[in-house]
């Protein structure tokens, strides 16, 4: 008899799936590098059994927090197109894996789109709270296809490869404005590091920044996108 319910209990413990990923209620912002024509808003499941639609707005700038839940580990944004029967039916633009934090960051750029399991826009995330990129930081991520550094009040940083980011503080050397020089480099074929934009930033503790970088050297359409970044959720405390 013994050896009969532990044949039973281990059939019950098998029958339930080990592998299932509990909903994440997730916090996040979007940041839309280059709006695509017609995808300048998507969606996610939204409501119980996700056969409902929740609208997301892609701007050019950090959106304000949106509230969301995910099935899994895993964003993943569509688009409604009518099927056969005129009825909506969701396609999958862009996806992402999400990060640790309740808070997150979503930044969209521009897929390849072509071929099957081609996405229309490529998707990262990224922590979003204090303690994962805390005020007075700035947080570069490299789009481009090259290399890049930024050579901060004359030292560089270690270099970013493409697809990759890094945070580092402002520098220390500043002027009485708390103004320093950056230069931000892009590395060429050959290894040489070729000078894209110059410019002056201001160090603060009392925000943090997203910078951007995309393009390449071969075609001179190196771009540096930076954003100022004051969490809103800190706002009522800095009044």
């Amino acid at each position: 008899m013994k050896h009969i319910l532990f044949g039973v209990l281990l059939f019950a413990t098998s029958a339930t799936p080990a592998f299932a990923e509990p909903s994440r209620k997730v916090q996040f912002r979007t940041l839309c590098i280059t709006q695509l024509e017609g995808l300048e808003k998507v969606h996610i499941p939204a409501g119980k059994g996700a056969s409902k639609n929740q609208e997301v707005a892609l701007y050019t700038d950090i959106s304000r927090p949106i509230e969301g839940v995910f099935t899994s580990n895993e964003a993943v944004f569509y688009t409604l197109k009518p099927d056969p029967q005129g009825k909506p039916m969701r396609v999958a633009v862009g996806k992402t894996a999400l990060g640790k934090s309740a808070r997150q960051l979503f930044v969209f750029a521009p897929g390849s789109g072509e071929g099957d399991g081609k996405l229309t826009y490529h998707v990262l995330a990224y922590d979003d709270d204090e303690k994962s990129f805390p005020l007075g930081s700035i947080r570069a991520i490299n789009l481009s296809s090259e290399p890049v550094r930024f050579v901060m009040a004359g030292t560089p940083i270690p270099p970013i490869l493409p697809g990759q980011s890094t945070q580092f503080p402002h520098a220390k050397e500043v002027n009485e404005y708390n103004m320093y020089p950056v230069t931000v480099e892009f590395q060429s074929v050959s290894g040489e590091w070729v000078k894209g934009q110059a410019a002056s930033w201001k160090a603060s503790d009392r925000s943090r920044e997203v910078v951007v970088t995309s393009g390449d050297t071969k075609t001179q359409s190196q771009a540096v996108k930076i954003f100022g970044d004051f969490p809103p959720w800190l706002e009522k405390s800095k009044k």
